[in-house]
């Protein structure tokens, strides 16, 4: 029988374990889960002492400097044994009946991922107008059913250990946050690998203020989102076509936007570790962007 593992990254989370991790605890306990992994991102708060004292049943994994939620995410997924991994927010609790739909599509073995309903749809993407971009599929229908997703979120999804070690787990040149899951989803994609959206595997999430949003100005983190673009971009699009797309869009934005050069250079630090990633993608790539952007561009049920 395979095993299941659930990881929690934290960071200052006093509030969203007192709420919500009793939930997650349920859940396990009615999925006979055993292994339950809280890794803490350096907390300044009592986030450790109360995982310690109050819930001795989950294993904590401390972080002595705060990096971000790649590097958290990481260093949980190294202790872990399990054979499949629930990977959740810390404000995100699964129904008791979550996995129930979900693994069984972990029976093909080119499943990487199962993303978890959290009143969405599943992730689609496109390249215009020389960038990348990602919304939601498109339902017309009278019953939503299971759909490939071009990820699966990295607070309510559930993952195939020995394919999350092949590529390398989150790739932490996007810490602090944001794109490392939508990162992950587009290598396995491309690597030839399946991730699905399940509709019946529901999860509670975003019902309060995110830790982002609680702990960095909005600028900021549109900063940072937008330095992330341009990493995901130039580490994973191969395609000589797409490339010289978006450098024409590149060149024609940092004229227009002066702004947008703090964001182009901070990207540019990281250019030497890029490239070589972008080696390794290219290597290891089944399919072609364009193939992917086929896909998902027109991606509805």
């Amino acid at each position: 029988m395979n095993k299941i593992s659930i990881v929690i990254p934290y960071w200052n989370g006093v509030e969203k374990i007192k709420k919500h991790l009793p939930k997650v605890l349920e859940f396990a306990k009615v999925n006979n889960i055993e292994e339950i992994i809280a890794c803490d991102d350096a907390s300044t708060d009592e986030t450790v002492k109360l995982l310690k004292t109050d819930f001795p049943e989950v294993q904590v994994v401390e972080r002595k400097i705060n990096q971000g939620f790649a590097s958290n995410v990481n260093s949980g997924f190294l202790k872990i044994t399990g054979d499949f991994v629930f990977l959740l927010n810390s404000d995100a609790s699964p129904e008791n009946d979550a996995l129930k739909s979900a693994l069984p599509h972990f029976e093909d073995p080119k499943v990487f991922s199962v993303g978890c309903n959290v009143g969405g749809l599943w992730a689609v993407g496109r390249f215009e107008n020389g960038y990348f971009w990602h919304d939601q599929g498109s339902f017309k229908g009278d019953k939503l059913k299971s759909h490939q997703t071009l990820w699966s979120s990295g607070g309510s999804g559930i993952f195939r250990k020995t394919i999350w070690d092949e590529l390398g787990g989150l790739d932490e040149l996007y810490n602090p946050f944001y794109v490392e899951d939508v990162d992950l989803g587009y290598r396995a994609t491309k690597r030839g690998y399946i991730n699905i959206w399940e509709p019946e595997s529901k999860v509670e999430h975003y019902q309060e203020k995110g830790v982002i949003e609680a702990n960095f100005k909005k600028e900021k983190i549109n900063n940072i989102a937008e330095r992330n673009s341009l990493i995901f971009i130039w580490k994973n699009i191969t395609s000589e076509k797409l490339m010289n797309e978006h450098k024409k869009a590149l060149i024609k934005r940092l004229i227009s936007h002066p702004k947008y050069w703090a964001i182009f250079l901070a990207a540019v630090r990281k250019y030497p570790e890029i490239m070589e990633k972008r080696e390794v993608e290219k290597k290891y790539a089944h399919l072609t962007d364009e193939d992917i952007f086929n896909i998902f561009s027109k991606s509805q049920v």
